[in-house]
């Protein structure tokens, strides 16, 4: 009896190991199929379920693997646009996939919420990812904080983003600062200094290094906007008039110096008297809706 379950156990290691190995050769033969919509085919995540058999977890950083390798390899691309529209489907798909075999997995997550709307304009597509990671991830506050930065920045439903970000607050050792953006939002506060205060939340909770460097810019760029906002209100409070320009408001010493513009544009003031940049599209990314 004994030999005989030490025989079963033996075979069900050698058809595991024999299943892994059959995945991760079916994944390199598939990396050298030439890319092209008709084998962007991603298989349904029941199918997956089944043919992973306990395995689910190293399916999922298969897939996850797949995903990220097939993204790096983009940034050698000469062409425009560097991902495809249905490539930018394929890895939706496949992160998709991912996470439903291992809905716990954190990686895909954020790699899906930073790719897709910094990059693809897909705010959908990542705040249903980030959705999916929440309703699992319970413990977790950065998914819902993440959702609400989306529906602020990119979306602009500032009630959307309120609802989120009060979630996040209510999750364990989330900052408390959290349920301040919330409620400045849902009262509509100023839009430059609410975006300052998530990009400086969002900067140590980013791993990717490029990440932090276009949120590093882009704050200093907000911060700029900022102090100009802030120097025409003192202005017209003072002289019951907007500046015509801002070294109007040098003259006045109101401000030192106009800052420049990190991204290389001018900063300026529009017919109504809001402070703008020639750099507008960098500043505020194309929003998908």
């Amino acid at each position: 009896m004994r030999r005989r379950t030490i025989a079963i156990i033996v075979f069900l290691i050698i058809l595991a190991s024999l299943h892994v190995i059959a995945l991760g050769k079916s994944t390199v033969e598939w990396k050298q199929l030439p890319r092209g919509e008709d084998n962007a085919i991603v298989l349904p995540s029941p199918l997956l379920k089944i043919t992973a058999l306990e395995f689910d977890g190293l399916v999922s950083d298969f897939l996850f693997l797949d995903a990220i390798v097939f993204y790096g390899g983009t940034h050698s691309r000469t062409e425009r646009p560097r991902i495809k529209e249905w490539e930018w489907q394929w890895l939706d798909k496949t992160l998709s996939a991912s996470t439903d075999l291992d809905p716990y997995f954190l990686d895909p997550y954020l790699f899906g919420n930073a790719i897709f709307t910094w990059e693809a304009g897909m705010i959908h597509e990542a705040n249903d990812l980030l959705a999916k990671g929440s309703r699992h991830r319970t413990w977790d506050w950065m998914l819902p904080f993440f959702t609400g930065f989306n529906y602020f920045y990119f979306l602009q439903e500032n009630e959307k983003a309120a609802e989120f970000l009060m979630e996040a607050s209510r999750r364990p050792e989330a900052n408390p600062m959290l349920a301040s953006i919330a409620s400045k939002l849902a009262f509509k506060e100023r839009r430059t200094e609410t975006s300052i205060q998530f990009l400086e939340e969002m900067l140590p909770r980013t791993d990717d290094e490029l990440t932090k460097q276009r949120f590093r810019k882009r704050i200093e760029a907000l911060r700029g906007i900022l102090l100009l906002e802030q120097a025409v209100a003192q202005y017209q409070k003072r002289y019951h008039v907007k500046p015509r320009s801002f070294e109007l408001l040098v003259a006045k010493g109101i401000i030192q110096k106009v800052p420049q513009d990190p991204y290389g544009g001018k900063f300026y003031l529009d017919p109504s008297g809001s402070v703008k940049s020639t750099t507008e599209r960098e500043l505020m990314p194309h929003r998908k809706k």
